[in-house]
């Protein structure tokens, strides 16, 4: 059936008991579900269910349960609603061994619910690693990776003729010129530049000579990659004529544009803006303002800004540094304007729950390590209570983002992120 399914989805995998796994990441998940239920009645299976998920745990048990009367052919779990979900059924569905099903009901453990309720030392050490795993299912905290990470595609360009060959450097440069105005376009609409790219050539005598190109910084400036290219060809001794060329890109950079004062003197931008803002101070008043900091317990709360006079913003503002050393680097807080809520998957840590990860913009963020909580609490005598337990967390993408639990609320907010 695999190449009927291919048809409707990209990615299949074969699982345990008949299961068959698609990745609908980012696709109409329903629509997809009833295209491989159709295309699987076709192959003699008119009985199969399918179940909708953002866990692997969650997504199997809808496929496989028959709680609902009558049984849907595709059952959907709301997302967010993993762990809710799971928490009725029985135990069964997670598939534990014989000694250890004996093990949970004897002890009362029916259904999933029962057993994500107890604390998870307390099942490490009476039933084991299989009964850990078995607790984090029930939980909906499935880490199983199903599907790799999809590889991501570089810009490249490629060009090939048959009824002739090519020897003239100055024809071959004309064609990798064409060449690198399509791959340094599309890296300047991702806003990156290239570190490495590899130029091909593909010879008359069915072999290819690669050359890698690296210029001293990362750039998606034509001009800049041609000069490197020109500087490579003289140095090149190919073995036989071509018959092709590709370029592709092997890795990139984020732009990181220089940053400068406007109000500097040394930008020819300072006249200009100086100019401006004392038009705009004529016309509408005090439009610039500067911050002032407070020590309320909140950070998003400690600032004020405070309206400028045309005469404070003309002063001019010193900075002097002892020495000729340079100032340590330091990560910096971004805030979010306003903190956003988010869905947080926790384990259980002593008198917390510390996150594992979340979700955001539809994709599930694995956090490796969390440092907290640290909590901070206050409001009564101005009527505005608030409770909070901060984490400082680091992603699997090696970023440091900066989430709360509202204790009140029982809600987890994203509030900023370390640069």
């Amino acid at each position: 059936m695999a190449p009927l399914l291919l048809e409707i989805v990209p990615r299949l995998a074969l699982g345990a008991r008949g299961v068959i796994w698609a990745d609908a990441r980012s696709l109409p998940a329903r629509e997809i579900a009833d295209s491989l239920l159709d295309s699987v009645a076709e192959s003699g299976f008119p009985r199969a269910r399918a179940g909708i998920a953002l866990t692997p745990v969650a997504a199997e048990l809808a496929a496989r349960t028959k709680s609902v009367r009558p049984t849907p052919r595709v059952m959907t779990v709301a997302a967010g609603d993993d762990a809710k979900f799971i928490a009725p059924l029985a135990i069964e569905l997670l598939n534990p061994s014989d000694q250890l099903l004996a093990m949970l009901l004897a002890v009362g453990i029916e259904t999933c619910g029962d057993l994500a309720r107890l604390d998870h030392q307390a099942i490490e050490v009476r039933f084991g690693s299989e009964g850990s795993k078995l607790w984090h299912l029930a939980r909906a905290d499935d880490k199983r990776r199903l599907f790799a990470e999809m590889p991501r595609n570089l810009p490249s360009a490629s060009f090939e003729w048959v009824e002739y060959t090519l020897r003239d450097p100055e024809r071959l440069l004309f064609v990798i010129n064409s060449l690198m105005g399509s791959v340094c376009t599309a890296l300047a609409e991702r806003g990156e530049g290239a570190r490495e790219m590899v130029l091909a050539f593909s010879l008359a005598n069915r072999s290819t000579a690669e050359h890698r190109l690296r210029p001293a910084r990362a750039t998606s400036s034509q001009k800049a990659w041609m000069r490197l290219v020109r500087a490579e060809l003289e140095k090149i001794r190919l073995a036989d004529s071509v018959t092709g060329i590709s370029l592709r890109v092997e890795a990139v950079i984020a732009h990181a544009e220089r940053q400068g004062d406007l109000f500097d003197r040394g930008f020819a931008t300072a006249r200009a803006t100086e100019e401006t803002i004392a038009q705009m101070l004529d016309d509408q008043g005090a439009i610039v303002v500067l911050p002032s900091n407070s020590a309320h317990p909140l950070l998003e709360r400690r600032t004020r800004w405070i309206p400028q006079e045309s005469g404070e913003v003309a002063r001019p503002r010193l900075a002097f540094r002892s020495g000729n050393t340079e100032p340590a680097p330091e990560l910096t807080l971004q805030m979010l304007p306003e903190p956003r809520r988010i869905t947080v998957l926790t384990e259980r840590r002593r008198d917390h729950e510390l996150p594992a990860r979340y979700r955001e913009s539809g994709e599930w963020v694995v956090v490796l390590s969390a440092l907290g909580p640290e909590r901070v609490s206050g409001g009564e005598w101005e009527g505005d209570h608030f409770a909070r337990e901060y984490f400082r967390c680091v992603t699997r993408e090696g970023i440091m983002v900066w989430i709360y639990r509202d204790v009140r609320r029982g809600e987890w907010y994203l509030h900023g992120w370390w640069d």
